[in-house]
Parts: structure tokens; sequence; C-alpha cells
């Protein structure tokens, strides 16, 4: 074997155990595909959450707990498949779920940034109801300061623009004790940050 090929085998080895050694650093989760039906989602959800089935501790999920909210059937899959992936991927197991997963190596913790904001098409009395609520302190007990007269977040003055704040606000204190963000339906999840100007939606992981 000649020099010039012996240094090129070499080379190659070391080209190869480089690139075997990076893919085992690699940290890939696994999470819900969004493009799968819903239906097979909630049955792989299902499967990976029972103790006969994949056994996975879905503890996390259920009400009052970290990763209840967002309370969709994607979400919680993602939760769940990651854990059983994790903690049986060293025994074979896969992150396919019929199709409802894959894997990605951007940690889904950095993703899950949601805002509350105020629904358009709810009635604006509805929406008032719901502010008045959770701006009270018999109530929701939400900081509205930034609404009040000459504050960052007092325009646009709609009554849904100063929702969305107050919302938000609610929402982000108490996300972690279990608060939602339903207000009879005068609000929804964004993963957009509505923060405008110097009128800032806080974000609370």
């Amino acid at each position: 074997m000649t020099s010039l090929m012996l240094k090129s085998l070499i080379l190659m080895v070391f080209v190869t155990l480089s690139l075997k050694a990076y893919g085992d650093l690699q940290e890939w989760w696994c999470i819900a595909d969004p493009n799968a039906p819903d239906y097979v989602v909630q049955g792989a959800l299902d499967w990976v959450c029972s103790t006969t089935g994949g056994a996975a501790d879905c503890t996390n999920i259920q009400w009052n707990q970290p990763c209840y909210l967002p309370n969709t059937v994607k979400d919680h899959a993602s939760y769940a498949f990651n854990n059983y992936y994790q903690r049986f991927k060293s025994q074979g197991a896969s992150c396919y779920f019929n199709g409802a997963a894959y894997l990605t190596p951007n940690d889904p913790r950095d993703l899950q940034e949601w805002w509350c904001i105020a629904d358009p098409n709810a009635p604006d009395y509805v929406v008032q109801g719901a502010l008045d609520w959770v701006c009270s302190t018999t109530g929701g007990a939400a900081d509205c300061t930034n609404i009040q007269w000459n504050q960052p977040c007092y325009l646009p003055n709609t009554v849904k623009d100063h929702a969305s704040y107050a919302f938000n606000n609610y929402y982000q204190r108490f996300k972690s004790q279990g608060a939602s963000c339903y207000f009879n339906g005068a609000a929804y999840l964004t993963p957009n940050d509505p923060s405008y100007g110097a009128c800032i939606f806080d974000y609370i992981p």
C-alpha cells in the first residue's frame, strides 16, 4: 500500500468516526407531527400514556400540571412522545408512532411561548365582562395598570386591545397554578408576541 493510499484511508476513518461522534452527541427530541391527523395523534397518545402500552410518564400533561397548557392533543402528545422516546430509546424505542411524530434537534421547550389575547370574533360585551372580572381585585387580580390613561398600553383604546393585555397578564402570572386562556370564549392562545412599541406583553416560562 502506498503512502498516499494509507493517508487517504486514515483520513476516511477519521472523518467517519468524527461524523459518528457528532451524531451520538447531537440532541434530539421526539414531538408530534403538526401535519398528522388529530385522530392518529390521539391514538398514539392514548397508547403511549397507558400502563399497558408505552408506559410514558404523562403526569405533567394532566390538569393543573406544568405542561397541561396549551391544552391541545398535539402539545400533549409532543410531551408524552418525547418522554417515552427519551426513557426507552436505549432499548430500541423509536419516534414513529404510526407516522404521528418525528425527531427534531430543536428543544421544544424553547418553542413553547404562548400569549393570551382577546378573540377578535368574540362579542364586545363578552370581552368587556371578562375584562372587568380579570382586572378586579376580587376577580382575576391581573395587573391592569398599563392599560390606564397615559400608560404604555392605553392606546389603542378599544375593549379588545385592553382585554388582550389584561388577559395575558393574568394568564402569564397564574398559568403555573392552572389558569387558562378561555374567559368564556373571549380569548385564545397565540405563538405570536402581541407586544408593540412601548407596550410589552409579558411572557413567563
